[in-house]
């Protein structure tokens, strides 16, 4: 794999809660942006449009902000009242990445009976492929080829990389919990010791969890991610003319891998999209 897969991009996504607030106060309207706002908002957005067309096109090292202002018709200079850096239109790039993948994980994971665990783990398996073939130059920008020179700060970026891989490890602690898997049929010791980085991610979820169980999460992802990878940048479609078949089978080995009850991984998997 090309770079550290979960340490890199997560957004501090900010979150309204309306429990405590009155009924006037939750109907309240917010006034309509003003017609500058709007301008601002289509501008940042043409500008990321850009950004992804140019990395999905040219590769990491491609993305030029001269480029992109040309692009627009407009000053370089111009494009520094949106973004102060390159680096800070990469990150805002990232974190929208890995908060689309995390919707769609969750989304995948919702529609299923939640007392089905394990199929919960596998819409969110399969979710995880949709979402990668469906965005190809979001994944690249996350899963691919470091961006040369690019350093994600860690202040901006430890949450979203936890909200995705949050979805996945929730579903499999709910799953362990519930009796459909165990953690003892597999092959990761249960003395396992996590890093800082694992509490950056997991929050305050950390401290209720096994180290065992993290290990089988990560363990599982980066097999699933290994996957996708050689579906995305490589040979894998010259390989395998029916790919969408390999991959359900791959899920099914990750599950049972993983101490989920074999009488419940029998292929009536989601679609694999």
């Amino acid at each position: 794999m090309s770079r550290a897969v979960f340490s890199k991009f997560a957004p501090i996504t900010l979150r309204w809660h309306t429990e405590g607030m009155t009924p006037s106060a939750q109907a309240t309207v917010s006034p309509a942006p003003t017609r500058r706002a709007r301008q601002r908002a289509a501008t940042i957005g043409e500008i990321k449009t850009l950004a992804l067309r140019q990395l999905a096109e040219q590769g990491p090292g491609g993305l030029s902000l001269r480029a992109i202002a040309r692009q627009m018709g407009t000053a370089p200079s111009a494009l520094y009242r949106y973004f102060p850096s390159q680096s800070d239109l990469v990150t805002v790039l990232c974190v929208e990445a890995y908060e689309s993948l995390a919707d769609g994980l969750a989304a995948a994971r919702d529609a299923e009976p939640p007392g089905d665990h394990t199929r919960r783990w596998v819409a969110v398996c399969h979710a995880y492929r949709r979402w990668s073939l469906d965005h190809p130059a979001d994944f690249a920008l996350i899963f691919g080829t470091p961006l040369p020179g690019y350093h994600a700060p860690p202040e901006v970026t430890a949450a979203a990389a936890g909200r995705a891989i949050g979805v996945a490890a929730d579903v499999y602690a709910a799953a362990v919990q519930a009796g459909a898997a165990d953690p003892g049929r597999t092959e990761v010791p249960a003395d396992l010791k996590t890093g800082a980085l694992w509490a950056a991610l997991a929050g305050h979820k950390a401290a209720d969890r096994e180290p065992a169980l993290a290990g089988i999460v990560l363990t599982a992802w980066a097999s699933l991610l290994g996957y996708l990878v050689t579906e995305i940048f490589g040979s894998l479609n010259a390989l395998i003319s029916d790919t969408d078949t390999l991959y359900r089978a791959h899920v099914r080995t990750v599950t049972l891998g993983m101490g989920f009850q074999p009488a419940l991984t029998a292929p009536s998997a989601p679609d694999a999209g």
